[in-house]
């Protein structure tokens, strides 16, 4: 999800349910920026515009889930494309003839006006030529300054359009959905997942107004986001107040684990520095943070998303889960992968759920 622009920040505006209704949202608004562009198009009969876009309201309509409209998109855009090269022959030869009619009905009438009075016709041909001239050039130039800003809302509409897909889906799958209609589940070999969580989010939500609530966990996802954007990591979900984040895919990146940890330990420090300015009236945060491999797809068709799956997933869950507030706590793999960049302290072997004993280590602060 090239790009054709920044990609629009993801802004987790609420609980789970509602990150999944901003996504119908998302598609929605592109279904409907599509459809007004192929509106103002039909307006203007810039057939190859509503060819284009009839194309892309296809695809928006299939990733919805309405194979219906997505049927009858791609049948209007197919149409369209078929017809549009004969129809423009046969413009052209009928265009062809009626110049033709005109410049002989022309000569007979400079002729028949040359016979009578020489003089006086060439002044009115003078004139009628300079009239004509000018009236081509309002056209030209009336019709350019509607082209420009038609161009200029269309590719707006597209980029509306693209920037919703990117909110939801890596660059890489969205291009890929785009393209193909679909996008395959990948196993990707070496990746670092972390998980946070808010400590004892329940009790401080009871201090707190929801709006208020709400709020606070708005400001520090957004947080989050920009943290991990700046570290080439891919959110891939909240779950009430709980963030989850790869790195390493879709696009390998042999600094997976050292980038997560950097992340991590920006998101502590920017938890700790808010903990001194609001007190009560914000959370801390434990990290966890685990190394391996994962599957990584789109599930579903409605309010569908991008996730990962694997027994990675699970062990980082556990680190999130035995760890301390204010604190990265990282496994055995994870250090190995970063001993030499970062101290770490070793905690010994933990017993997790489902996972027997494991070996954890606290990263220390920057």
């Amino acid at each position: 999800m090239g790009n054709t622009g920044e990609a629009y920040l993801a802004i987790v505006k609420d609980t789970a349910s509602k990150s999944r209704s901003s996504k119908a949202e998302t598609l929605r608004l592109a279904i409907s920026y599509l459809n007004n562009a192929i509106e103002a198009s039909r307006k203007i009969k810039q057939l190859d515009n509503i060819i284009e876009f009839s194309q892309y309201l296809s695809d928006a309509y299939l990733l919805a889930g309405d194979y219906k409209n997505s049927l009858i998109s791609y049948k209007q855009y197919s149409t369209m494309n078929d017809s549009v090269y004969s129809s423009t022959n046969d413009f052209r030869i009928k265009q062809t003839e009626h110049q033709h009619d005109l410049e002989l009905k022309d000569r007979d009438l400079k002729l028949a006006r040359l016979a009578v009075a020489k003089n006086q016709n060439e002044k009115i041909f003078l004139v009628a030529g300079i009239a004509l001239l000018l009236l081509v050039i309002i056209i030209v130039l009336r019709n350019s300054n509607i082209q420009k800003k038609t161009n200029q809302l269309l590719t707006k509409e597209k980029k509306r359009s693209d920037d919703l897909l990117l909110n939801i889906l890596p660059e890489e799958v969205a291009d890929e959905l785009k393209e193909t209609g679909a996008a395959a589940a990948k196993y990707f070999d070496n990746v670092t997942v972390m998980f946070t969580d808010f400590v004892d989010f329940t009790k401080a939500g009871e201090k707190m107004a929801p709006q208020q609530l709400v709020d606070e966990l708005h400001a520090c996802f957004v947080a989050f986001d920009e943290i991990i954007r700046r570290h080439n990591i891919e959110k891939i979900k909240t779950v009430g107040d709980a963030y989850l984040a790869v790195s390493g895919l879709p696009i390998a990146d042999p600094e997976h684990a050292s980038n997560m940890i950097n992340a991590a330990l920006d998101i502590s420090a920017f938890m700790k520095n808010r903990k001194k300015l609001l007190g009560g009236n914000t959370f801390e945060v434990r990290i966890g943070i685990h190394s391996g491999n994962v599957v990584a797809g789109i599930v579903g068709l409605i309010k569908f998303a991008y996730d990962i799956w694997g027994d990675t997933v699970n062990t980082a869950a556990r680190m999130e889960e035995h760890g301390e507030a204010g604190k990265v706590n990282i496994s055995q793999t994870t250090y190995e992968l970063v001993k030499d960049s970062f101290n770490c302290t070793y905690r010994g072997e933990i017993t997790a759920k489902n996972k027997g004993k494991l070996q954890m280590y606290f990263v220390a602060e920057k």
